[in-house]
């Protein structure tokens, strides 16, 4: 008998099953994601990166705890070394070779010496001297009228003053715009290039200017293109960076960034002294160069094209500027008063030390052989001042390379770990008491060498101080998830302090000015000194006890 007719059943074709009617819902369910169209999360802004305010916190008087490698880890959630992704992998997806980290730490370098030389010829020397020749002073010749040149103080206090609130108001927005950048050349290459070269105009307009409201509007110009240079680059350490170098990579800007205020003093004393270039010329030159080098230097930025599209949230980005909230934050608002302090001591001798050494101390000098014949004296004033600058760096290099011994005496002292932090803050801030005192007896007495002495022992203060008050700071975060905020805040101790020693130096000079003159600010630097090693010592106890 025959069978019946069967028609041919073709393999993978006729015998597929219907998913419609095959698949349960939850197959469904798993097959239309698999479709979806690849929705990433946008970057995360640099405002809230706790490894970019780490780096802010560098460029801001910080170098000394990140040039010595601080064994302090800045509480980050998005640390690859806390789940399972690849540490040899950056927060922009590439994953550099040893060549491209090489580059990276080259960069880095290059790039806080030509940013930060030319601003320290500009603060140190540029703009004081160039408001002493705008008033009808000659800083060339000797002077008969030395109580005079107290009313310099005030200008240059203003327009200190100025720039450093300037600089405050405009960092969370230009941190803001560097983030929503989508250009092919990527995020931070465009700020950079043009921060540059916006600062080398600034300056610029600054040597061209004949009068104080010209040197101001110059001034104002200068603040935004300088944090256009430094805020996309700390970002740009936090992101193109694996954390497997991080440490590696930052050590590097650090010492960069020594090197450049070094290398600030040394050349703008070198200008002024002889005479052969112009000091602001030379600062634009290394403004002009800065962003381009560090562009060059490095790998080439990936394009931020493709990069997922976020609206830019100002109002989170201002937050940075309010501070931590709360009464677990009280510990951390002592410690920021402690810096604010401290920076301010730092800010009356450094804004006005060109006054310092060209009034107070080379003032009224003469030709001994011919006391009628008036000789040149930016020559020895630019020289000390240039001295001064690799003294202090000396100083600041010694308390780096010694961090480890300071770190590791005050980890095997009897007693609780953060209470002995705190003692040696008060022997740093002694060492710097010491150090301000040589400075203003060797000023009265007119001892050019001795006053190195203040130079190094300023350096080497600074340095301590910096390295101790890290750790403490880093424990007394009222919250480790926002620890981005709140180290940002806590940098704007720098500018916050040097808007209140320039207050203070100014007011202290209009006071004495009869007697002492620009000597008066070192009693007040010691005051304030005081104050910054008293603060810590009321915290009662931090989480790390």
């Amino acid at each position: 008998m025959l069978e019946p007719y069967k028609p041919y059943i073709r393999p993978g074709i006729d015998d597929r099953p219907d998913y419609d009617k095959a698949l349960s819902p939850e197959d469904k369910a798993s097959v239309e994601r698999l479709t979806r169209e690849d929705r990433r999360l946008p970057p995360e802004a640099s405002a809230k990166q706790p490894e970019t305010q780490a780096a802010r916190l560098t460029a801001s008087g910080g170098a000394s705890a990140a040039a010595a490698g601080v064994d302090t880890a800045v509480p980050d959630y998005a640390s690859s070394f806390l789940d399972m992704r690849d540490p040899m992998t950056a927060a922009d997806g590439t994953k550099p070779s040893r060549a491209a980290v090489l580059r990276l730490k080259w960069a880095f370098a290059l790039a806080a010496v030509l940013i930060t030389a030319p601003w320290t010829m500009l603060n140190l020397i540029a703009i004081p001297n160039h408001i002493a020749l705008m008033s009808g002073v000659d800083t060339s010749l000797a002077l008969t009228d030395i109580a005079g040149t107290s009313a310099l103080a005030t200008p240059l206090a203003v327009i200190v003053a100025i720039g450093a609130v300037l600089s405050i108001a405009v960092t969370p927005a230009i941190s803001t715009c560097s983030d929503c950048t989508r250009v092919i050349v990527g995020r931070r290459t465009p700020w950079l290039v043009g921060g540059g070269l916006l600062a080398a105009l600034a300056t610029l307009i600054l040597s061209a200017s004949d009068a104080i409201g010209g040197l101001v509007i110059g001034w104002i110009l200068l603040q935004p293109a300088y944090v256009m240079l430094t805020v996309p680059l700390a970002a740009a350490i936090a992101e193109r960076v694996p954390d497997k170098f991080r440490v590696a990579v930052e050590r590097w800007h650090a010492v960069g960034v020594l090197l450049g205020e070094a290398a600030g003093g040394v050349i703008g004393g070198m200008s002024i002294a002889f005479g052969a270039t112009d000091i602001f010329m030379c600062a634009a030159v290394l403004f002009a160069v800065s962003g381009i080098v560090t562009v060059l230097v490095w790998p080439r930025e990936r394009s931020s094209v493709d990069q997922k599209w976020a609206r830019c949230d100002w109002e989170g980005a201002y937050l940075m500027l309010r501070g931590p909230r709360g009464d677990r934050s009280r510990d951390f608002y002592r410690l920021f008063c402690s810096r604010l302090f401290m920076m301010a001591a730092a800010a009356l001798t450094s804004v006005f030390l060109w006054y310092i050494v060209r009034f107070s101390m080379y003032g009224g000098r003469t030709d001994p052989a011919d006391p009628s014949d008036p000789v040149s004296l930016t020559l020895p004033a630019g020289t000390l001042v240039m001295t001064f600058s690799i003294v202090m760096f000396a100083g600041a290099l010694l308390a780096t390379g010694l961090s480890g011994i300071i770190v590791d005496r005050v980890d095997h002292m009897p007693g609780l770990h953060n209470r002995n932090l705190r003692i040696a803050v008060v022997i740093a801030g002694g060492i710097y008491v010491i150090g301000l005192m040589i400075g203003m007896t060797t000023v009265l007495m007119g001892w050019e060498r001795a006053f190195l002495l203040f130079a190094f022992l300023t350096g080497f203060a600074l340095g301590v101080y910096d390295i101790l008050m890290r750790p403490l700071v880093v424990e007394s975060l009222p919250d480790p998830r926002n620890a981005g905020r709140d180290l940002g805040f806590y940098a704007l101790s720098k500018p916050l302090g040097l808007v209140l020693g320039a207050a203070l130096g100014a007011v202290a000079v209009y006071a004495f000015a009869p007697s002492f003159g620009y000597t008066a600010v070192f009693p007040v630097a010691i005051i304030c000194v005081c104050v910054a090693v008293a603060v810590p010592l009321t915290i009662r106890k931090i989480s790390g006890d």
